[in-house]
């Protein structure tokens, strides 16, 4: 039988980065993390006894290793040593190996007996700094701000009651959100950027970080998680956490996304777009880059194998062909000389239309005078807001299976890795499919791994 095993380190923060104190605990009563790309944030909770005996040559032993210790111990308070906004990193495993389950920082300590420490990843960090920052942006940027402040003051009654104005305006977020993490030295690697040009976006003074992302996610679909992972260092393999913001987190490859548009056509178009327009707009969108991106980096992506019967506790898996059905999506564009948006639409002709992805371009305008040149660009604007769509409507006709799966805690797996299910009587169960969330549970009672399923990325031959 193998022997479970655990590693808790705590680290005493400064700014939130963490300093060179830390305490390490090896045993807890129970470990509950919960993570998922759909979720936003990744959680933990810990529940550990309220009192932990402790020497002078160790910050902390776990107290089945103090009991049969001849060293004198002294008892202190769990609560001396998890407070808010500590650093944390969990550890799970088998027979001395561990694995990186959880990083991020303290968000709750709570309970009496036992104690309950309540856990987010990285993303807690992005809530405690604003988007926009004082002195951030570009001078025109800048510009535009001193005039809307002049005008917020001329408004200002005698009392000066009427405060200046809240919002700024944005040209190209995805850059500002580089510029913003450069500037706040995140403790974290941030992968490459991979969404379409969004352009000009409002932005609140007072939302943070972490709540612009969540913005992105709910008007555009564009994806921000964190991932643990493996990286060498000095011949050594170690994990760190790295964020990723992207439109295409199913991980579908350009072949995939030329199916859906051949598949749902653009419910608008009198006489289809030829394949050589829409080849060069998945490149202009950018779109060639995510779908290419996920291929280029092998690390990216882990695999795993289970098999029914065999390493597999139980299951409650359904066949799904399709989230939804009958649905349309529309992508538009507005320019800064036209009132009227460019827009295509994706998907069955008698649909609902479920979502309206909106873009402004404040950089180019269309020329009415040339009817000629303007029905051209139409034509590539359209194509480009086609593969968009496209690459939208993706997400929501995936078909693969709903439910979930109970394993072990190995093979260690993460949300958006592939996962390898064999010997199943049910032939659609059969096959390599994505993982979109899993839950992991370590106490008295085992080590278990419920991995939810997505979409299917290879059926069984």
């Amino acid at each position: 039988m193998l022997n479970l095993n655990c590693k808790i380190k705590v680290y005493e923060t400064k700014d939130l980065k963490p300093s060179g104190k830390v305490y390490q605990f090896t045993h807890v009563r129970d470990i509950s993390i919960q993570s998922s790309y759909k979720k936003f944030t990744d959680t933990a909770t810990i529940t550990i006894p309220k009192s932990i005996v402790t020497n002078q040559f160790s910050d902390s032993l776990g107290i089945e290793i103090a009991n049969r210790s001849p060293i004198d111990f002294e008892q202190r308070s769990i609560h001396e040593f998890f407070k808010l906004d500590y650093y944390i990193e969990i550890f799970l495993g088998y027979d001395g190996e561990y694995k990186p389950a959880f990083r991020g920082y303290i968000r709750e300590v709570k309970g009496d007996a036992p104690v309950q420490i309540v856990c987010e990843d990285m993303m807690y960090y992005l809530k405690k700094y604003k988007m926009i920052d004082s002195d951030s942006g570009s001078k025109k940027d800048k510009d535009k701000d001193k005039d809307k402040n002049k005008e917020a003051k001329k408004k200002e009654d005698k009392k000066n009651q009427i405060t200046s104005n809240k919002s700024k305006n944005v040209s190209d977020p995805i850059a500002a959100l580089k510029d913003r993490f450069e500037k706040i030295k995140v403790p974290f690697e941030v992968a490459k950027i991979t969404t379409e040009k969004i352009g000009e976006t409002v932005i609140n003074r007072e939302c943070n970080i972490a709540e612009f992302l969540k913005i992105l996610k709910k008007d555009l679909k564009i994806y921000s998680y964190f991932r643990l992972e493996a990286a060498e260092e000095k011949g050594k393999t170690v994990f760190k956490s790295v964020l990723y913001i992207t439109n295409n987190p199913y991980q579908y490859k350009e072949g995939e996304v030329n199916t859906f548009l051949e598949k749902y056509k653009n419910t608008e178009a009198k006489t289809p777009l030829s394949k050589k327009l829409l080849k060069k707009a998945i490149s202009r969108t950018g779109v060639n880059d995510i779908l290419s991106f996920f291929e280029k980096n092998e690390t990216y992506i882990g695999e795993g194998r289970l098999r029914f019967h065999y390493n597999i506790i139980d299951d409650d898996l359904k066949v799904k062909e399709g989230e939804v059905k009958k649905i349309r999506v529309r992508a538009e564009v507005n320019y800064l000389n036209s009132n009227v948006p460019i827009a295509a639409e994706i998907g069955d002709p008698d649909g609902k239309l479920l979502k309206i992805f909106r873009y402004h371009n404040n950089t180019e305008e269309l020329n009415f005078e040339n009817a000629e040149e303007y029905d051209k660009k139409v034509e590539e604007i359209k194509a480009k807001m086609q593969v968009i769509a496209g690459l939208k409507i993706a997400g929501l006709k995936k078909t693969g299976l709903t439910g979930s799966i109970t394993t072990f805690g190995e093979p260690f797996m993460r949300p958006l890795d592939k996962i390898s299910l064999e010997n199943a009587e049910e032939p659609e169960k059969n096959g390599v499919f994505q993982i979109e969330e899993i839950e992991r549970k370590y106490g008295i009672n085992g080590y278990r791994q419920i991995i939810s399923l997505g979409r299917v990325l290879q059926k069984e031959k």
